[in-house]
C-alpha cells in the first residue's frame, strides 16, 4: 500500500482533504474506539502517522510522487448488461432505451402523419385576390421528448411526502436541512419522531428522527431541534431513494461520477478502502450530498448541511 491508499485518498487530493482523512482515520484507531487488537491500532496508527507526515508536506509529497510513477487512469464506465437470446451476445442496455425510444417515435410520426387534415372553411375570393394570398403555412410534427433520464424540476418540486424517493442537496420529501421539526412536518405533511438511536448517548441536542409509517431506510439527523441531515441506506426489502441528478442507491461508483464533477473524497473509518466517502457541494458549500461507496457500489445517501461529514452522531 502506498501512502495515499493507506490514508484513503485519491492521488490529486487536496491538502484539506488530506488532513480530514488523517484525523478521521486515526479517530477510527484510537484505543478508545477501535475493537480489534491494540497491537493491529498501534501499527496503523504508526502507518499513518508516517504516511501524513510525507504528505502534509508539499516538497516531501512532490518527492515521493515522483518515485510513484504515473497515475492509474481512472476506472472505465460500468454498464449493465442483458442477454440477448437471439444472438447469444449481451445488449448494453442503453442500446436497449435508444433502440425503444427510435420505434416510439417513428411509430408517433407515422401515426400523425396519416392522420386526416380537418378541413378549414375559406371564404370565396376572387381569382384576382387568390393570387395575391401568401401559401398557407404547413405546420410540422412536434417533437417527440425523449424520456428523461433523471427527475425533471416539476417532478423534484412537486416531490412530498412518504411516497418522494427524490433527494437533493436541500433536504427530502418537502422536509429542507435547517429547518426546525414542526416546520418539517407542516412543510412535509409527515409526521416525524425521535428513534431512540442517539437518546441515551448525550444531552438531546443531536437525535436521530424517523417518519412515522415511512420508509425504514430513511432517517434524519435533528441537532438542536433543527433538521441538519437526511440519510437513506440500500436495503433490499427497502425503497430505492435517488438524487436529483439520477444517481441511485445500488449504483455503481461510475455513475456517482459521471453525474457530478469535483467530488471531494475522505475514507469510510468503518470499512478498509477502497471503500469511501464521495461528497457534492451546491454552490456556497452551505448543501451538499455524501455518497457512501461500498463494494464498488452506492450503499448510502446523505443529504443537507455541512453535517453529511459527520462520522458517527453529531461528531
Amino acid at each position: 500500500m502506498n501512502y495515499y491508499e493507506i490514508l484513503g485518498v485519491d492521488r490529486g487530493a487536496e491538502q484539506e482533504v488530506i488532513d480530514a482523512a488523517f484525523r478521521a482515520m486515526m479517530r477510527r484507531y484510537h484505543p478508545d474506539i477501535f475493537a480489534g487488537p491494540k497491537a493491529e491500532a498501534e501499527r496503523r496508527a504508526k502507518q499513518l502517522n508516517e504516511a501524513y507526515a510525507i504528505l502534509r508536506n508539499p516538497e516531501r509529497r512532490r518527492a515521493y510522487d515522483a518515485t510513484l510513477g504515473p497515475a492509474a487512469p481512472p476506472p472505465p464506465p460500468v454498464y449493465e448488461i442483458l442477454p440477448n437470446p437471439d444472438s447469444g451476445r449481451a445488449i448494453p442496455r442503453v442500446t436497449l432505451m435508444l433502440a425503444g425510444i427510435a420505434a416510439v417515435a417513428a411509430v408517433a410520426f407515422i401515426i400523425y402523419q396519416n392522420q386526416p387534415e380537418t378541413p378549414i372553411p375559406v371564404a370565396p375570393v376572387a381569382v384576382s385576390d387568390a393570387a395575391a394570398l401568401p401559401a398557407e403555412p404547413r405546420t410540422a410534427p412536434a417533437p417527440i421528448p425523449s424520456p428523461a433520464l433523471t427527475p425533471t424540476p416539476t417532478a423534484i418540486a412537486g416531490c412530498r411526502g412518504i411516497a418522494c424517493r427524490v433527494m437533493t442537496p436541500f433536504g427530502w420529501g418537502g422536509i429542507e436541512a435547517g429547518v426546525t421539526t414542526d416546520s418539517a412536518q407542516q412543510a412535509s405533511g409527515m409526521k416525524i419522531r425521535d428513534n431512540g438511536h442517539y437518546t441515551e448517548a448525550g444531552d438531546g441536542t443531536c437525535l436521530a428522527y424517523e417518519v412515522i409509517g415511512g420508509p425504514k431506510n430513511l432517517q434524519m439527523l435533528v441537532e438542536r431541534g433543527e433538521v441538519t441531515t437526511v440519510e437513506a441506506y440500500l436495503d433490499p426489502a427497502a425503497p430505492v431513494f435517488m438524487t436529483d441528478r439520477g444517481v441511485k442507491l445500488g449504483d455503481p461508483e461510475s455513475a456517482v461520477r459521471k453525474a457530478y464533477k469535483g467530488l471531494k473524497q475522505l475514507p469510510d473509518i468503518y470499512s478498509e478502502p477502497p471503500d469511501k466517502k464521495l461528497f457534492h457541494y451546491e454552490p456556497g458549500g452551505e448543501r451538499g450530498i455524501k455518497f457512501s461507496i461500498n463494494g464498488g457500489k452506492v450503499t448510502g445517501i446523505s443529504v443537507g448541511a455541512r453535517s453529511i461529514e459527520y462520522v458517527e452522531g453529531c461528531l
